[in-house]
């Protein structure tokens, strides 16, 4: 399973990366910009493919995550091509700045599609026990297809507590005490309190699977994890017309919630801190992990984190496109083209913040 999760890991997050690039290479294309290469993965190349009769050379790369597209005329290591008209470099500003715009657009137009597939097949609203008449009045164009009840979720279990020496672990949902099953979160604590000191049985919903789990509560009737809930899971589907809407507008809300998330790790990156919830590439190989088993839930999480890359790259940092982005506008508004070679140092400069970041936080998710 955990190989099953890493392969679907590579796959999902490169076809992104993939996707993201093929809006460059088409608008590109369209603006009669020579592309050099699509490389498939990263550097260091393995295998050149073959050659199109555009001229297009089209590579295998040995690190097997996402690809790149290398323009003619994008940076300013051959000052000679930047002056051809089919340079990236000679084209007006506004064709560049829509050349460097596509991935994001292509990352948000993929998010859109597969959440319209997702409303289409049917989708899962996670909703308090005693909400579901609520979710079903406001989702009046759905069609009802089930409910099933899933306990209290488990949100982290605490070190050193008797849930840590249990196979209890987060996400996990618990629908039974010892054979009970509870409709509040008071009644699972009174359950608990109930059998204070004693084994106890715990029938736990984990993923697809189904577990009895043993656990010792304290004392005082505490088993030591944090938890919500009890939740009940409602299972809508829509209709093509209705799904395309849906899917509309659940991207523009995911869209408002990633950025606000962005903007606030930004924030506690300007004074110092790193926030505790936020992952890296480890994290994001744990969520495929966690949703491999189900296909409607791995769409929804590469939808997610497709609109996830969209938000990151247009920010104005160098190295991504919205720093590249930044410098088109500039020269736009001054009517001067940038000094390349300044740019490109800056956009190093950005490159090697964003990996020094990353190693940063991949090590806080190994840690945890």
């Amino acid at each position: 399973m955990l190989l099953t999760s890493i392969l679907a890991f590579i796959v999902i997050f490169s076809l992104l990366i993939l996707g993201h690039e093929f809006g460059h290479f088409i608008t590109a294309r369209f603006f009669s910009v020579k592309v050099e290469e699509f490389g498939l993965g990263l550097p260091p190349q393995a295998k050149k493919l073959f050659r199109d009769k555009k001229k297009t050379e089209y590579t295998l790369n040995w690190l097997p995550l996402g690809g790149f597209v290398r323009m003619k005329g994008e940076d300013a290591s051959d000052k000679k091509s930047l002056k051809d008209k089919d340079s990236f470099a000679a084209k007006k500003v506004w064709q560049r700045i829509i050349i460097v715009c596509a991935g994001v657009a292509m990352n948000l137009l993929i998010g859109f599609l597969l959440l319209t597939i997702v409303f289409s097949i049917g989708t899962t609203v996670l909703a308090p026990a005693e909400e579901v008449d609520q979710v079903l009045s406001e989702n009046p164009k759905a069609e009802f297809v089930g409910a099933q009840p899933m306990g209290i979720l488990v949100e982290q279990v605490l070190a050193d507590e008797p849930a840590a020496a249990s196979e209890l672990k987060g996400y996990d949902f618990v629908e039974k005490v010892d054979g009970e099953i509870f409709s509040t979160a008071e009644e699972f604590q009174n359950l608990l309190k109930n059998h204070a000191g004693e084994e106890t049985k715990l029938s736990v919903i984990r993923r697809k699977s189904k577990l009895e789990i043993l656990v010792t509560p304290s004392a005082d009737g505490k088993i030591g994890v944090e938890f919500s809930g009890p939740f009940t899971a409602v299972q809508l589907r829509y209709a093509f017309p209705n799904s395309v809407f849906e899917a509309g507008r659940e991207t523009g809300r995911l869209t408002k919630l990633i950025t606000q998330s962005v903007g606030g790790l930004f924030g506690s990156l300007l004074h110092g801190k790193l926030p505790e919830g936020i992952g890296g590439p480890v994290a994001i190989a744990k969520e495929t992990f966690y949703r491999a088993s189900s296909l409607l839930a791995l769409l929804n999480f590469a939808a997610l984190l497709s609109l996830t890359l969209a938000v990151f790259n247009i920010l104005p940092i160098p190295a991504l496109d919205g720093g590249r982005l930044f410098f088109l506008i500039i020269e736009g508004i001054i009517r001067k083209k940038m000094s390349l070679s300044w740019e490109a140092r800056i956009h190093a400069a950005g490159y090697i913040l964003l990996l020094s970041l990353l190693v940063i936080i991949s090590w806080q998710d190994i840690f945890r």
